[in-house]
């Protein structure tokens, strides 16, 4: 009866490991998973209200997630006027990018707070 049980939880540690073997493929992914997990369910949440991410906020990586950051990445130096252009070629730069994602620091950008229209800009 055990082995059954052992048999039976295979699959599903197997899906386990390839979410996390995806992420560790994956630099951004891996950068994410760095984060904790309320960060990352922060970040997920910061793409959804922005339509950057419509998938779970579950602080997973996968291809949701790995577009989100990108698109969010490509859609921000254009709609800060240049203001804020995001580095995910560097370590350092996709770190600092998806901390400011997770704290909220570029919500007036990615979805209208009302600073995008700051004459100042």
């Amino acid at each position: 009866m055990q082995r059954r049980h052992f048999l039976a939880a295979i699959p599903f540690a197997l899906a386990l490991g390839a979410k996390s073997a995806l992420a560790q493929d994956d630099p951004l992914g891996a950068i994410f998973m760095q984060l904790p997990a309320q960060s990352r369910r922060d970040l997920q949440e910061e793409l959804s209200w922005g339509g950057f991410y419509e998938g779970a906020l579950d602080a997973a990586w996968g291809p949701g997630t790995r577009r989100g950051v990108i698109e969010a990445a490509q859609f921000l130096p254009q709609n800060s006027r240049g203001r804020i252009q995001p580095d995910l070629s560097s370590v350092a730069g996709a770190q600092r990018f998806m901390t400011g994602l997770a704290r909220k620091e570029y919500s007036a950008w990615l979805y209208g707070e009302g600073e995008e229209n700051d004459t100042g800009l």
